[in-house]
């Protein structure tokens, strides 16, 4: 079976499916050795005995606070544990579908609300609370041992398949036993999607049923490049892929080659190619692909999965090793770049939250958490050279208020005596249509730009770039994307500042490309896109790419555009690893 999707991380991957079911409790399916089952049944009882002891110890701190008439409701769900019904029965699922205890249990406790609901007496039909509340225990004692799968320590190596990975969740995610991912939903520019370009993990998103097609435990092939997953391939095929890896393998090292030479152009230009990072133990990653430091570090993954702004204290350690470990090279912090959602349960507080209250427009509401964060870079700055990005600025009021909180910073670190670095670069991230075409008017404010070409293309064709029912609409070549860049460029330029694109679009070798030839010169991107980049980027000349560009700016769509850079400049190309027949 061959699904089709859209393929947002280059490469090929073959390996078991992991199933991620999204419950209350997330729940993995997995198909166990023989020689496993016996140790998951142990597990089991362990679980369901660890949940005995605290319905026992419920119980009695009961009866001591109220009185025993109304601990006996308890004695229901200690009952149910001894039932055959669940665990005979969930022992048997073990046993029998050589399926995880967690999956058993969820098994199980479909056919047992089924049951439920065949009762017409109202006071049976309401024990299925209490059938609730134990297999939630018991789930919650399973995930919490020691021995549990979690996103954060996967059995072993395998292509997780899920309907959505979150952020805190792709944050979290064991990447080092993730082959590859593959999603229902999501977009090239998902978090999700980022991180596993910037591991070199291959992805595929967009399947709408995937995770309904794929079994738990089924090989699949995963090729990211041509955003296809095949389900239980042939031996034919498998062993095409198979070949197929072991090209990609050889290329990547002989483009690992690129990491020590600079990026300069046939004619002699030099270019600046920087890294997109999401943890501080990326930084390490970056320097092996021969990144020149970090071009926007996402900071608000410190917030991690509690949604809470870390201390003072805590930012200044991160930082710091981030400075340290890409020394001597600059790193552009980029400062919360949040919404009330993401701090807050319950779902989004705004009608559009791309468009709500977001950034800095949460200054109204609580200026501190960006306070301390200002704090917290002007004193790791005495580690060495940091910069300061500011996302979602819409204007020169913005900017304004942006720049009053850094000499409230400056002014309390004064007051406390604390070592700081008085002057560091700032800057704002072209994203808001409004701020890319009002460069010239903000660039005598600040030290840099950067361009976010992700938002930059949702805000400018009002497209969802979450949304894959309109993915065909976000066109990262789009005239109008082109020209706000150029302006964007050009009012750099004038004012002498410098300027560089942190977009997924400078990952794309050839956009990358027409990017230099409207005078851009410096990239940042996902690690593992960097040797690519610039190994193409040596092989061509910025002459060419400006002359390219200068052609694309007069054709009417995308797809024209497109053509044209690969009829002109596509000679730059690597030759394209051959699609299984």
């Amino acid at each position: 079976m061959e699904l089709s999707g859209a393929g947002v991380s280059p490469g090929i991957a073959v390996g078991e499916a992991l199933l991620l079911e999204r419950e209350s409790i997330t729940v993995f399916r997995l198909l166990l050795p023989p020689d496993q089952v016996e140790t998951e049944v142990q597990r089991l009882m362990r679980a369901v005995e660890e949940s005995r002891q605290q319905l026992q110890r419920i119980k009695l701190r009961l009866a001591n606070e109220v009185g025993s008439l109304h601990a006996y409701i308890f004695d229901a769900q200690l009952l149910m544990l001894d039932d055959p019904l669940l665990l005979d029965r969930s022992v048997a699922v073990i046993r029998e579908e050589h399926v995880n205890a967690a999956w058993a249990l969820r098994t199980v406790s479909e056919q047992l609300h089924a049951l439920f609901d065949e009762f017409g007496d109202a006071y049976l039909k309401e024990r299925s609370t209490d059938l609730d509340d134990v297999m939630g225990r018991i789930h919650l004692n399973l995930i919490g041992a020691a021995d549990a799968p979690s996103l954060s320590r996967l059995p072993r190596p395998q292509v997780l398949v899920a309907g959505e990975i979150t952020p805190s969740e792709a944050a979290d995610l064991d990447w080092e036993r993730v082959l590859a991912v593959v999603t229902d939903g999501g977009s090239g520019t998902s978090h999700t999607a980022i991180l596993a370009r910037s591991r070199g993990v291959p992805a595929v998103v967009g399947l709408r049923e995937a995770t309904k097609r794929i079994p738990a435990g089924a090989l699949v092939v995963v090729d990211g490049t041509r955003g296809v997953v095949i389900v239980e391939p042939s031996q034919p095929a498998l062993d095409g892929y198979r070949a197929q890896q072991e090209q990609a393998r050889v290329e990547e090292v002989r483009l690992q080659e690129t990491r020590g030479l600079p990026a300069v152009t046939r004619d002699g230009v030099r270019l600046c190619l920087r890294a997109n990072a999401e943890f501080a133990e990326e930084a390490a990653i970056a320097l092996l692909y021969g990144a020149e430091g970090i071009g926007l570090f996402r900071s608000e993954y410190l917030l991690g999965r509690t949604r809470a702004f870390p201390s003072e204290a805590r930012q200044v350690e991160v930082y710091s090793s981030l400075l340290e470990a890409v020394r001597p090279h600059p790193v552009t912090i980029r400062t919360w770049d949040v919404g009330r959602e993401d701090l807050a349960p319950g779902g989004p507080s705004s009608p559009n939250p791309a468009l709500g209250e977001r950034a800095l427009r949460l200054l109204e509401r609580d200026p501190e958490p960006f306070l301390t964060q200002l704090r917290a870079l002007l004193r790791a700055a005495v580690q060495g050279e940091i910069r300061i990005l500011f996302p979602f600025i819409a204007g020169p009021g913005d900017l304004r208020l942006a720049k009053q909180l850094v000499e409230q910073a400056r002014a309390s670190l004064r007051r406390e005596g604390l070592a700081f670095v008085e002057h560091v670069p700032l800057g704002l991230t072209l994203e808001i249509p409004s701020a890319a075409l009002s460069a010239d008017l903000l660039a005598p404010d600040v030290d840099f730009f950067s361009v976010g070409t992700n938002d930059l293309v949702q805000y400018l064709l009002a497209v969802d770039r979450a949304d894959p029912r309109v993915a065909a609409h976000y066109e990262v070549l789009h005239p109008a994307v082109l020209r706000t860049i150029r302006h964007a460029v050009e009012a750099a330029a004038t004012h002498r500042r410098p300027l560089s694109v942190c977009g997924e679009m400078a990952a794309d070798p050839l956009h990358a490309l027409l990017l230099v030839g409207l005078g851009v010169r410096e990239l940042s991107m996902s690690p593992a896109a960097i040797p690519r980049v610039k190994a193409v980027l040596r092989a061509s000349s910025v002459e060419a790419a400006r002359e390219a560009a200068v052609i694309a700016m007069r054709l009417p769509n995308a797809a024209a555009i497109q053509e044209h850079l690969r009829r002109v400049l596509g000679h730059a190309l690597p030759e394209p690893v051959p699609a299984n027949s």
